[in-house]
């Protein structure tokens, strides 16, 4: 039988009689303390944090109120409970004993069912004042441990998409594929990027419940976010019969000020909705702009209708809990965890907006967003803006934004990629040799810092965050130490909310997070080294790369990846093997080299469809974490025996020669011809379209080829509209 922990009492009082009887009454209930003098009873108070206190207030040497005094200014017993006992009847000292701190008065001489009722009473607030403080311990250890486990999901899921999203991301570059592959390859890649945005709401929601998601305000283009959205949202229609319509007031301003971002991520959300919930019929998107009485700021509203399924009251109800899917049943083949809505829906009350919603079964719905915005200027869209954005989608749906980048040749740049798996460096140096950059790579912390000691610069190191022997943080500490001021981006597979902070606050000058998205990429490379070296130098680059980058087959870059992952695995056996020969693996620290060992062998074996072996590792990376010594020595003899068999295998097949085949399109029509064509693909934000009809423009004047020159930067750089105006003004005097 389990007995219940007592609650403690210390008694102070100089008369023994009354600590007899007051002992006599409580004794049964309650651990008792006794001390007959108040410095007797400070000491006490300190050695045992007694719940309770009764407290006599004549006393000899020491009376009550100088007693209590001195106890709420200590630390360990400013928070016990007092009550004092005293025969003084005079309503002043109970009026002073109430205002130094005491929580009651006992009289005497004493009456035993008031002394039981008044020190019951107390120790009832006592063991709940402390139920509460375990319950909000508990919570916010529950919280550490969700934000661990988010923290460890976001790493171990982002590694392996890293590899996928990456390598594919690659092999799309190649203009020269077959429609069978590019279509495959857009499939795996669309897939990947759902799985990412499964996770990315996951981890938005946990931010939103943690109280850590930030809106951040800041100028951007009405235009292009509003294309961006459209065009993110375009593939969603497929062959279905869709027509989509965007209306859109010319009177709103250019530009505003606010969370770009997270609009984009409400407007995905519902547009995303709209097509999911559609089979056939009509998708309109308004966008307007409302006053706002005696203020500059306006409201953007925005209406996204569509005549899909619609919804019930009931559904509507129950529209934005968490993990919901309205029209479920009907629609089962529908992707997503059902966060989305409810991730909007606190969005729009972070950012002070809000939203509204009718919808109807078997007609249709209706939502309305009103999010506040301040204004940047008194500039408009106005009518050719908007003619753009409108009829952009008519003839054309737009090419997914992965293939339409255009990177800025930087020959002159000089980055250094640490990152402890060989996968990794090959997909993050392979993205970043379609600038031409001059690459160097490290596979952990200390050869990284070595470089630097030897004198080495770089624009940019890119830091990889948890690497066995040193790792992102201490590596980029050690450099800062040294004096080494250049640009270091933390690389990380961690893309917690705060995680940001964190790497700014240690010496990081940005941070990426994997997968590589190569738009965030684009936009670093710009930033940190085009944009910090002289005009003449960038100038020169660009007339130098007028060719296209040569790309790699499929089979080609398979081969590579197969070495990068034979390189892996020749180190993780060699480590391997040694920790078992001398037994190191059941050491603290060579266990701790087996976790990471095995850790990274679990990516690489994904990255390359390994997924038996694979799974094996994550078994063992696991029974490393839990210290199961006896599963580590029973499996992992076999696990290397695999892994080298499986090195052999791979060994015979690493042979892949780099192509040259990037061919322009052929020329096509006169150049008046061409160059209106080349205006339409600029009033409709159609990056490649673009691009494509400039690489099919030969032999032309000098007076054309600057022209040429000065629309394609523009084109690159997304200035869509000035593209336009310069083409329609060359246009008017040829």
């Amino acid at each position: 039988m389990i007995m219940e922990k007592k609650n403690s009492i210390l008694i102070v009082d100089d008369d023994a009689a009354n600590l007899m009887e007051l002992n006599s009454i409580l004794q049964f209930d309650y651990k008792l303390y006794a001390v007959s003098d108040g410095s007797s009873a400070l000491e006490k108070a300190k050695e045992s944090l007694p719940d309770l206190i009764l407290l006599d207030v004549i006393m000899p040497d020491m009376n009550g109120f100088e007693v209590i005094s001195k106890l709420k200014k200590t630390d360990s017993t400013k928070s016990i409970p007092v009550i004092f006992i005293t025969g003084l009847s005079e309503e002043g000292n109970e009026s002073e004993g109430l205002t130094m701190g005491a929580v009651d008065y006992i009289r005497k001489p004493f009456n035993y069912d008031v002394v039981k009722l008044r020190v019951s009473q107390q120790i009832k607030i006592v063991n709940l004042q402390r139920e509460l403080v375990n319950s909000a311990n508990a919570a916010e250890a529950a919280n550490k441990s969700k934000s661990k486990f988010l923290a460890n999901m976001s790493h171990e899921i982002r590694t392996p998409m890293n590899a996928i999203m990456g390598i594919t991301n690659i092999l799309m570059q190649n203009d020269s594929l077959s429609d069978e592959i590019e279509n495959s390859l857009e499939m795996i890649y669309a897939s990947s990027e759902m799985l990412l945005g499964i996770i990315n709401d996951i981890l938005d929601f946990s931010k939103i419940e943690a109280g850590k998601l930030s809106i951040i305000p800041a100028p951007y283009k009405v235009a292009s976010m509003i294309n961006d959205a459209v065009h993110l949202n375009m593939m969603r229609i497929g062959n279905r019969p869709i027509t989509f319509e965007l209306q859109i007031e010319e009177t709103i301003p250019a530009d505003l000020i606010g969370d770009e971002l997270r609009i984009k991520q409400i407007l995905n959300n519902l547009l995303s909705n709209a097509f999911k919930y559609t089979d056939a019929g009509k998708v309109t998107m308004s966008v307007a702009a409302e006053s706002k009485p005696d203020s500059k700021d306006i409201t953007l509203k925005f209406c996204i209708q569509d005549t899909g399924h619609g919804m019930t009251n009931e559904q509507l109800k129950s529209l934005f809990e968490e993990y919901s899917r309205f029209n479920e049943n009907a629609k089962r083949n529908i992707e997503g965890t059902g966060l989305g809505l409810s991730i909007m829906q606190r969005l729009v009350k972070l950012m002070n907006g809000d939203i509204e919603i009718e919808s109807e079964p078997g007609k249709g719905t209706t939502v309305i967003v009103r999010l506040p915005q301040g204004t940047a200027n008194s500039c408009v869209l106005g009518p050719d803006i908007v003619d753009s954005l409108r009829r952009f989608h008519k003839n054309n749906i737009a090419q997914r934004k992965k293939n339409t980048l255009k990177r800025e040749p930087m020959p002159y740049g000089k980055i250094l990629i640490v990152d402890d798996t060989e996968t990794n460096l090959y997909v993050a140096a392979r993205l970043m040799n379609f600038y031409k950059l001059q690459i160097e790579t490290a596979t952990n912390g200390r050869e990284a810092v070595e470089k630097i000691k030897k004198g080495n610069t770089y624009d940019i190191v890119f830091m990889d965050h948890m690497m066995p022997e040193m790792d992102g943080m201490e590596a980029t500490r050690l450099m800062r130490d040294m004096g080494y001021t250049n640009s270091i981006v933390a690389l990380t597979a961690n893309a917690v909310t705060g995680q940001a902070d964190i790497f700014l606050e240690n010496g990081f000058d940005a941070f990426i997070s994997k997968p590589l998205d190569i738009h965030h990429l684009d936009t670093i490379l710009n930033n940190l080294i085009r944009d910090k070296h002289p005009q003449e130098v960038i100038e020169a680059a660009r007339r130098q790369n007028a060719e296209a980058l040569p790309q790699r087959s499929f089979q080609q870059i398979d081969s590579l990846l197969l070495e990068s992952f034979t390189r892996d695995a020749k180190k993780a056996v060699i480590l391997l093997e040694e920790l078992f020969s001398k037994s190191d693996y059941k050491s603290k620290e060579g266990l701790q080299k087996y976790i990471t060992c095995v850790h990274g062998m679990r990516s690489s074996l994904a990255a390359i469809n390994e997924s038996e072996l694979s799974k094996t590792a994550q078994n063992l990376e696991q029974a490393g974490r839990e210290q199961n010594i006896e599963l580590i020595t029973q499996v992992s003899p076999g696990f290397i025996n695999d892994l080298s068999r499986l090195l052999e295998k791979f060994e015979t097949k690493q042979d892949g020669n780099i192509t040259n085949a990037n061919p322009l399109p052929d020329n096509a029509g006169s150049l008046h011809d061409k160059l209106l064509a080349l205006k339409e693909r600029a009033a409709e934000y159609d990056r490649k379209g673009a691009l494509d009809i400039l690489a099919g423009i030969n032999n032309c004047s000098a007076e054309t080829t600057t022209l040429l020159e000065t629309v394609k930067e523009h084109i690159i750089h997304s200035e869509f509209e000035e593209a336009e105006k310069a083409l329609k003004v060359y246009l008017k005097n040829l």
